[in-house]
Protein backbone atom coordinates (compact mmCIF):
# COMPACT_ATOMS: atom_id res chain seq x y z
CA UNK A 1 0.00 0.00 0.00
CA UNK A 2 1.54 3.48 -0.85
CA UNK A 3 2.02 5.73 1.69
CA UNK A 4 -0.78 8.62 1.85
CA UNK A 5 0.82 12.20 1.95
CA UNK A 6 -0.14 14.45 4.78
CA UNK A 7 -0.22 18.17 5.05
CA UNK A 8 2.77 17.98 7.66
CA UNK A 9 5.00 16.08 5.64
CA UNK A 10 4.78 17.90 2.38
CA UNK A 11 4.51 21.47 3.71
CA UNK A 12 4.94 22.11 7.52
CA UNK A 13 7.88 19.66 8.38
CA UNK A 14 10.11 21.43 5.23
CA UNK A 15 8.95 24.41 6.59
CA UNK A 16 9.91 24.15 10.24
CA UNK A 17 13.47 22.81 8.47
CA UNK A 18 14.12 25.98 6.53
CA UNK A 19 13.19 28.30 9.59
CA UNK A 20 16.11 25.99 11.50
CA UNK A 21 18.38 26.98 9.53
CA UNK A 22 17.48 30.28 8.71
CA UNK A 23 18.00 30.63 13.04
CA UNK A 24 20.96 29.25 12.79
CA UNK A 25 22.13 31.20 10.14
CA UNK A 26 21.39 34.35 11.75
CA UNK A 27 22.45 34.04 14.91
CA UNK A 28 26.30 33.01 12.99
CA UNK A 29 26.07 36.17 11.48
CA UNK A 30 24.94 38.07 14.50
CA UNK A 31 27.78 36.65 16.60
CA UNK A 32 30.35 37.21 13.65
CA UNK A 33 29.05 40.45 13.65
CA UNK A 34 29.51 40.87 17.31
CA UNK A 35 32.98 39.58 17.41
CA UNK A 36 34.54 41.61 14.44
CA UNK A 37 32.75 44.76 15.44
CA UNK A 38 35.08 46.09 17.99
CA UNK A 39 38.12 44.88 15.57
CA UNK A 40 37.38 46.88 12.65
CA UNK A 41 36.30 50.01 14.11
CA UNK A 42 40.06 49.95 15.87
CA UNK A 43 41.60 49.55 12.45
CA UNK A 44 39.63 52.15 10.93
CA UNK A 45 40.03 54.52 14.47
CA UNK A 46 44.40 53.46 14.05
CA UNK A 47 43.96 54.31 9.13
CA UNK A 48 42.74 57.41 10.43
CA UNK A 49 45.17 58.41 12.77
CA UNK A 50 48.05 57.41 10.30
CA UNK A 51 46.42 59.52 7.48
CA UNK A 52 46.48 62.74 9.75
CA UNK A 53 50.15 62.15 10.82
CA UNK A 54 51.19 61.49 6.89
CA UNK A 55 49.25 64.56 6.14
CA UNK A 56 50.91 66.54 8.56
CA UNK A 57 54.82 66.03 9.12
CA UNK A 58 56.28 65.77 12.20
CA UNK A 59 52.71 65.77 14.32
CA UNK A 60 52.89 64.40 17.64
CA UNK A 61 49.19 63.17 18.19
CA UNK A 62 46.15 64.84 17.92
CA UNK A 63 43.17 66.18 19.92
CA UNK A 64 39.52 66.83 18.12
CA UNK A 65 38.11 69.99 17.39
CA UNK A 66 34.63 70.67 18.47
CA UNK A 67 32.91 72.24 15.49
CA UNK A 68 29.25 71.93 13.55
CA UNK A 69 30.96 69.84 11.06
CA UNK A 70 28.62 69.59 8.68
CA UNK A 71 27.60 73.21 8.31
CA UNK A 72 30.76 73.88 7.32
CA UNK A 73 30.95 71.14 5.05
CA UNK A 74 33.65 68.73 6.52
CA UNK A 75 33.77 65.61 8.46
CA UNK A 76 35.98 66.16 10.86
CA UNK A 77 38.28 68.86 12.60
CA UNK A 78 41.54 68.01 15.05
CA UNK A 79 44.42 70.40 15.94
CA UNK A 80 48.09 68.91 16.50
CA UNK A 81 48.79 68.55 19.58
CA UNK A 82 52.44 70.97 19.75
CA UNK A 83 50.68 73.73 17.77
CA UNK A 84 52.08 72.13 14.22
CA UNK A 85 48.60 72.99 11.78
CA UNK A 86 45.70 70.86 11.61
CA UNK A 87 43.80 68.27 9.83
CA UNK A 88 40.21 67.95 8.29
CA UNK A 89 38.73 65.67 6.74
CA UNK A 90 35.55 65.97 3.78
CA UNK A 91 34.11 63.82 2.10
CA UNK A 92 31.94 64.22 -1.36
CA UNK A 93 30.24 62.36 -3.87
CA UNK A 94 32.65 61.22 -6.95
CA UNK A 95 31.66 58.79 -9.34
CA UNK A 96 31.74 55.39 -7.24
CA UNK A 97 31.03 56.44 -3.89
CA UNK A 98 32.48 59.21 -1.76
CA UNK A 99 35.90 60.62 -1.82
CA UNK A 100 37.11 61.42 1.54
CA UNK A 101 39.78 64.04 1.30
CA UNK A 102 42.43 64.58 4.56
CA UNK A 103 44.01 67.84 4.39
CA UNK A 104 46.85 69.01 6.29
CA UNK A 105 47.35 72.81 7.06
CA UNK A 106 49.90 74.52 8.80
CA UNK A 107 49.10 77.23 11.67
CA UNK A 108 48.36 79.53 8.54
CA UNK A 109 46.29 77.39 6.79
CA UNK A 110 48.59 76.70 3.63
CA UNK A 111 48.19 72.97 2.50
CA UNK A 112 51.23 70.80 3.81
CA UNK A 113 49.77 67.32 3.22
CA UNK A 114 47.04 65.96 0.89
CA UNK A 115 45.16 61.94 1.14
CA UNK A 116 42.52 61.46 -1.02
CA UNK A 117 40.47 58.09 -0.34
CA UNK A 118 39.51 57.05 -4.23
CA UNK A 119 39.38 53.60 -3.72
CA UNK A 120 36.04 53.08 -4.38
CA UNK A 121 36.38 55.22 -7.91
CA UNK A 122 37.31 53.45 -11.33
CA UNK A 123 40.68 51.68 -11.43
CA UNK A 124 42.81 53.34 -14.04
CA UNK A 125 40.24 56.03 -14.64
CA UNK A 126 39.19 57.91 -10.95
CA UNK A 127 41.70 56.33 -8.83
CA UNK A 128 44.17 58.21 -10.96
CA UNK A 129 43.12 61.59 -8.76
CA UNK A 130 44.36 59.96 -5.83
CA UNK A 131 48.09 59.31 -7.23
CA UNK A 132 50.73 62.08 -5.87
CA UNK A 133 51.22 63.30 -9.00
CA UNK A 134 47.83 64.80 -8.98
CA UNK A 135 47.24 64.90 -5.61
CA UNK A 136 50.35 67.02 -4.47
CA UNK A 137 49.10 69.99 -6.70
CA UNK A 138 47.23 71.10 -3.85
CA UNK A 139 50.36 71.37 -1.24
CA UNK A 140 51.06 75.47 -1.08
CA UNK A 141 47.37 76.31 -1.81
CA UNK A 142 45.86 78.78 0.84
CA UNK A 143 42.24 80.45 0.52
CA UNK A 144 40.79 78.65 -2.05
CA UNK A 145 42.40 75.68 -4.86
CA UNK A 146 41.79 76.22 -8.39
CA UNK A 147 43.29 73.01 -9.82
CA UNK A 148 42.67 71.44 -12.99
CA UNK A 149 40.68 67.93 -12.69
CA UNK A 150 41.71 65.03 -14.81
CA UNK A 151 40.34 64.19 -17.88
CA UNK A 152 37.54 61.17 -17.80
CA UNK A 153 38.29 61.24 -14.14
CA UNK A 154 35.57 65.07 -13.66
CA UNK A 155 33.21 63.16 -10.57
CA UNK A 156 36.40 62.13 -8.85
CA UNK A 157 38.72 65.64 -9.51
CA UNK A 158 35.49 68.00 -8.32
CA UNK A 159 34.58 65.59 -5.47
CA UNK A 160 38.36 66.37 -4.45
CA UNK A 161 38.88 70.10 -5.07
CA UNK A 162 35.18 70.50 -3.63
CA UNK A 163 36.31 69.03 -0.32
CA UNK A 164 40.04 70.95 -0.28
CA UNK A 165 37.94 74.39 -0.89
CA UNK A 166 35.49 73.30 2.06
CA UNK A 167 38.42 72.21 4.10
CA UNK A 168 40.21 75.69 3.24
CA UNK A 169 37.04 77.43 3.93
CA UNK A 170 36.78 75.99 7.39
CA UNK A 171 40.31 76.52 8.61
CA UNK A 172 39.57 80.37 9.86
CA UNK A 173 36.11 78.82 12.19
CA UNK A 174 38.22 75.42 13.11
CA UNK A 175 41.32 77.49 14.20
CA UNK A 176 39.03 80.03 16.76
CA UNK A 177 37.18 76.98 18.12
CA UNK A 178 40.17 75.66 18.37
CA UNK A 179 41.94 78.14 21.17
Amino acid sequence: MAKQSTFFADMAKPFIVLVCICLAAAALLGYVHEVTEPIIEEMTLKRAEETRAAVLPGANGFTEVEVDAAALGITGAFKENNGLGYVMTAAYKGYGDDVTVTVGLDAEGTVVGISADVSKETSGVGSKVGQEDYITRYIGASGSAEIDGISGATYTSTAVKTGVNAILAAFETVKEAAK
